[in-house]
């Protein structure tokens, strides 16, 4: 069984400490919900962005590619589009200790 909006959306809000977000009217992603996770990651001039390219931004940035099938008419960010979303997250905010660092010898700082 597929994972709705609203769990991914939840799952989001946890990675990022971010407060809850509810689906709007008939599963809608709320553009702020959006906004918030831009904001957060450091994602430039996003203000003035609508819902499908927020989403955009967010995944871009993360290194990932915006599939058309991520937006839909409307202005509307598909389930997958906020799977996607949340994959970005995930490699956006993963914990640095995920990136192996060699360690320092001692007699190396001076």
């Amino acid at each position: 069984m597929k994972e709705s909006k609203q769990q991914i959306m939840n799952d989001i809000c946890l990675l990022t400490g971010l407060p809850s977000a509810k689906n709007s009217t008939g599963s809608t992603t709320p553009r702020d919900f959006l906004l918030s996770i831009a904001v957060l990651l450091g994602i430039p001039k996003v203000s003035r962005l609508d819902k499908p390219h927020l989403a955009r931004a967010i995944v871009e940035s993360a290194g990932l590619v915006w599939l058309p099938e991520y937006e839909s008419r409307g202005s509307t960010v598909t389930r997958a589009g906020v799977a996607a979303v949340r994959d970005a997250v995930r490699l956006l905010l993963r914990p640095v200790t995920d990136c192996p660092v060699p360690p320092v010898d001692p007699r190396d700082v001076r």
